[in-house]
């Protein structure tokens, strides 16, 4: 073979495929064997549908979805991003503790707390950390909360400088062994134990530091709060230099350092004699909106009822928490799940959990926001998404607490593929997980519809409370 034609060979090969490969894109090659699905053969699936996403009106919807079949799916078809309360009386509603603790916060400098729970879709603090920011600006506080002792993504969170070092660390999906506890974030910390025989207490421990950002609201720490188990007396910390003994006999203790005049670091050495469960530093002011976040990458939700009653009513003794955030649904999401009863029954048992814990607290449950996956080349949102979203809103009707559609407040159907693909991208190209900017209009939104929720309150119980005083001088009046 003479070397012209050895040059032609591969192009001709190739050409030759690729007419093979165009031809077979007009026909349908998607087939099922032993169970295996084979994926259609469309060589120019990226050109098109990049193509057909260049205008986000022009995005195909699928027709043969479960949301244009399904007629007991209304919020997949009438879109609400408002907040449902499914205990609203004229005088109460589920949300009613909350919003009396915000009334406090703004007239007598009380404080409000919010544990914000949730999956992925919240680690690095997106979303809590806008709530957080939207709710200082309108009620004071400075703080950014409760943060773990360590966290996988420290290095992500851009609201407070995070390192530590030499810990031993368990959480909901790696159960702890049976004498040590979970923290109210599904996790806990034991730090490493010094020799006994060490009497001065400078002993390199476990250790961990906080560092403020500059950043309205968080630039600096007045107040820390240290919370861990049960404690000997052998057990100390020296924090910023200062010596601490961590003893208690409670399920959670806590111990309180004032930061002289704002500070902005927190760097706490543990020399421990004997283990303790450490779980975590809430940092925060004597006033004002605090907003936590526990976030936990892979978690349904259903896990959390692993922290123990105990632990959870502990923690609010002391943090005083109210309202919680549900944030769950993502890792329940499958394009091949069309009945979510037992996840219902699962979340049904958190709540419940949850309410035997926090008795006082308000529960606000959020949908999964839009997911979408590829089918035949095209993006479109998961089947199952709105499926689940009206299965998560039914949890919220069973237990009497406030409900709000992310999924809806996104714009509903195909509206993942605009947040991913539109002028402004929102949302990474995993087409689940919002960006810095799609984490920030959630959490303006969400932040939007809870005041929304707090000035009709206010009016209705303003309303009420006019209406009363005008029946007593009414009867007033006919006694005399």
């Amino acid at each position: 073979m003479n070397s012209k034609n050895r040059h032609v060979q591969p192009f001709i090969m190739v050409l030759a495929s690729s007419i093979i490969l165009l031809i077979a894109s007009r026909f349908d090659t998607k087939t099922t064997i032993s169970g295996w699905e084979t994926k259609p053969v469309n060589l120019l699936s990226d050109i098109l549908s990049a193509d057909l996403n260049e205008d986000s009106a022009s995005i195909p919807i699928a027709t043969d979805s479960v949301i244009g079949k399904d007629s007991i799916l209304p919020s997949a078809t009438i879109a609400s991003s408002d907040i449902i309360d499914f205990n609203r009386t004229d005088t109460a509603c589920a949300l009613a503790h909350f919003f009396d603790a915000l009334n406090l916060t703004k007239k007598q400098k009380n404080k409000t707390r919010i544990a914000y729970f949730g999956d992925s879709m919240i680690e690095g603090d997106l979303i809590s950390q806008d709530l957080r920011s939207c709710m200082q600006d309108s009620f004071g506080g400075c703080g950014v909360g409760f943060v773990p002792i360590t966290s996988i993504v420290a290095g992500f969170r851009s609201t407070v400088i995070h390192s530590f070092g030499n810990w031993e660390t368990y959480h909901l999906l790696t159960p702890p062994p049976a004498n040590h506890v979970l923290g109210i974030s599904g996790y806990g910390f034991v730090p490493d134990t010094i020799s006994t025989g060490d009497t001065s207490g400078t002993g390199s421990g476990s250790w961990v530091k906080y560092v403020t950002v500059n950043q309205k609201h968080i630039s600096r720490f007045y107040e820390a709060k240290l919370l861990y188990g049960k404690s000997d007396e052998e057990n100390y910390v020296t924090i910023n230099g200062y010596r601490y003994s961590l003893k208690g006999k409670n399920s959670v203790n806590e111990l309180t350092i004032i930061a002289p005049a704002g500070s902005q670091c927190i760097n706490a050495i543990f020399q421990c004699k004997t283990p303790v469960d450490v779980f975590g530093f809430s940092m925060e002011s004597d006033s004002g909106v605090f907003v936590d976040n526990f976030s936990f990458r892979g978690n349904s939700g259903m896990p959390i009822t692993k922290v123990l009653q105990s632990i959870y009513s502990g923690t609010n003794k002391y943090l005083d928490y109210d309202l919680i955030i549900l944030e769950y649904g993502l890792n329940a999401v499958n394009s091949k799940v069309t009945d979510y009863s037992w996840y219902e029954k699962g979340m049904d048992n958190v709540i419940k959990h949850l309410q035997a814990s926090f008795p006082e607290t308000s529960i606000l449950l959020i949908s999964v926001g839009d997911k979408s996956y590829r089918n035949n080349g095209v993006y479109e949102t998961d089947p199952s998404v709105p499926i689940l979203v009206e299965a998560q809103k039914r949890m919220a009707k069973n237990n009497k607490v406030a409900f709000w559609s992310l999924y809806d407040a996104m714009g509903g159907n195909g509206s993942m593929v605009k947040w991913v693909e539109g002028d402004t991208v929102l949302a990474n190209k995993d087409y689940t997980h919002f960006n810095f900017k799609g984490a920030h209009k959630a959490g303006k939104m969400l932040f939007t519809e809870l005041m929304s929720e707090y000035h009709k309150y206010n009016k209705r119980i303003s309303n009420v409370t006019l209406s009363s005083l005008g029946t007593n001088k009414t009867l007033a009046q006919q006694k005399n």
